[in-house]
């Protein structure tokens, strides 16, 4: 989706911030003690998988934090492409290759879990492929009012039923660098 440059600042214009860089900075380092205290029941390395692009900024963040050693890698997988609600299906972009997967501890580190299709069936592929166990980390559990197929392990915050953006989640391709997270045109709940 094109934009202009009005109509970019227009999107932050009708947005509010939900979670300030200190909001975010206490919640994940608080994950970290957690999964620092989990990482010390493994007697092997654990895989951390970043869900590309939205769990970035997370990722990078959290893991400067962990103070085991760990191999990184990502997956990436979709149902929004770049629209504001998800499609009915799951477009794959990459999976990790089942020699990294099988046998491993693994972390799966994204930005938000909102309906939780996509993590539900990345935890599934990891499972199937032979991972010895698959955490789910979120920075964000969105509160959309009905039960999910996936649960995640850890979480930083809850949010509203409405579109977020920031830190690394987009709108229309816009607004992921933002240090903050942002809640568009949190009046009107058409917009989730």
């Amino acid at each position: 989706m094109n934009f202009t440059l009005k109509q970019a600042q227009d999107i932050l214009k009708d947005s509010q911030i939900l979670y300030d860089t200190q909001d975010l900075q206490r919640e994940i380092s608080r994950i970290a003690c957690a999964v620092n205290e989990d990482m010390k029941t493994h007697t092997e390395l654990p895989l951390f998988l970043t869900v590309m692009n939205g769990g970035l900024f997370f990722t990078a963040n959290l893991l400067s934090q962990i103070q085991s050693p760990f191999i990184l890698d990502y997956i990436h997988a979709s149902r929004y492409g770049d629209l504001t609600h998800g499609s009915n299906h799951i477009i794959w972009y990459r999976q990790p290759s089942p020699e990294l997967v099988r046998g491993k501890n693994i972390y799966i580190i994204d930005d938000i879990l909102d309906e939780g299709y996509t993590l539900a069936e990345l935890q599934r592929f990891l499972t199937n492929v032979g991972a010895k166990s698959c955490k789910i980390i979120v920075l964000i559990d969105k509160n959309i009012g009905k039960d999910k197929p996936v649960k995640a392990d850890y979480i930083g915050l809850t949010s509203p039923n409405h579109f977020l953006f920031g830190y690394g989640m987009d709108i229309h391709g816009l607004y992921r660098q933002l240090p903050q997270i942002y809640m568009y045109n949190p009046h009107d709940s058409q917009n989730t």
